[in-house]
């Protein structure tokens, strides 16, 4: 459904991104994760045609919409903008109607009531964007993105403002929608979480390029390199001392490193004693930082762990299968 092909943006001198290429299927949610100012949200407006000065193509089904001469047309696009751009002289089944002006006044009405009714926000109808809470702003912003029955969603850090507990509901649900709909969606974000839960595939962005695009599973079993790995997960660099005990064979671009997940403390004796240098509650586990005993590195290893049956006050051992490293370029 969307085909992105070489896109490269300059504002004035500056360039902004490069050469980036990735495709959306239909019924697909493919999110693009990186760090704030990375220019995320600038490959949105570019789809969406918002921003018009750049380099490469956009296809969406067979038509290239980089092209001038089809930069007006319909693109079937719906846009999720973060702040939810919602107009706040208008009420709520105002603001949804103002994407249906070419509809006729009983189109239009129609059109709204199915919405309300599917966004569960009908008994909203009347009130003022600034009488709604988050959640149901957002409702409404998604609604209004999906009054002219777009192929594709486009959303700009949909879940920065609402609360922890909503934004799961709210995630699910936006999720459910897309799939039932068969929808092509593009999301942007920050959050690591956010992105591995909703998506189908993850482009990860850095340095003005797409280090990485694949299946949300992949990506995260087999990064490519250490800003992909330790983007998506908690990682461990492993010192050389256990590097040269394994016997692993690293080039110099390589490092060995390992999911702080899969690391645990023991006292049971193992071929790596270390020292407890933090301890940290965080609810259901502990943050602990140790070093390895009797090494000159000062690479420290973070380790979850209940401590469940541990004794602090005893010698303390690292424990970790071998098959759980990987070897991954720097």
């Amino acid at each position: 459904m969307v085909n992105v092909n070489n896109l490269s943006i300059k504002f004035n001198d500056t360039s902004i991104l490069e050469d980036i290429s990735f495709n959306v299927n239909e019924g697909e949610i493919v999110t693009l994760l990186g760090q704030s100012g990375c220019g995320k949200t600038s490959i949105l407006r570019t789809i969406a045609g918002l921003q018009r000065e750049h380099e490469g193509n956009i296809c969406i089904g067979d038509v290239c919409v980089s092209s001038k001469d089809v930069y007006e047309q319909d693109r079937k696009v719906g846009y999720i903008f973060q702040d939810y751009a919602l107009f706040p002289h208008l009420n709520v089944e105002e603001n949804i109607s103002f994407a249906l002006d070419k509809l006729s006044r009983k189109s239009r009405n129609k059109r709204v009531d199915d919405l309300l009714e599917q966004f569960d926000i009908i008994a909203h109808r009347k009130k003022q964007i600034h009488q709604l809470s988050g959640g149901q702003q957002q409702r409404v912003a998604i609604a209004r993105a999906m009054a002219n029955k777009p192929k594709i969603l486009l959303l700009d850090e949909p879940f920065a403002n609402l609360d922890s507990h909503l934004r799961y509901k709210t995630k699910m649900w936006l999720k459910n929608i897309i799939k039932k709909y068969n929808l092509s969606a593009i999301l942007v974000t920050h959050d690591k979480k956010e992105a591995l839960s909703i998506s189908d595939k993850i482009g990860i962005i850095h340095n003005k390029k797409l280090l990485q695009f694949d299946t949300t599973e992949m990506i995260y079993k087999k990064p490519l390199n250490y800003y992909v790995a330790n983007f998506l997960a908690e990682i461990n660099i492993l010192p050389d001392q256990i590097i040269n005990i394994l016997k692993l064979n690293l080039t110099d671009e390589q490092m060995a490193i390992i999911k702080i997940s899969k690391c645990q403390i023991s006292n049971k004796s193992s071929l790596f004693e270390v020292e407890l240098l933090n301890k940290s509650f965080c609810g259901e586990y502990y943050e602990v930082l140790v070093k390895i005993k009797s090494n000159n590195e000062n690479r420290l290893i973070m380790i979850e762990s209940t401590l469940k049956n541990i004794d602090l006050d005893k010698k303390l051992f690292l424990d970790f299968q071998k098959e759980d490293i990987r070897i991954i370029l720097k």
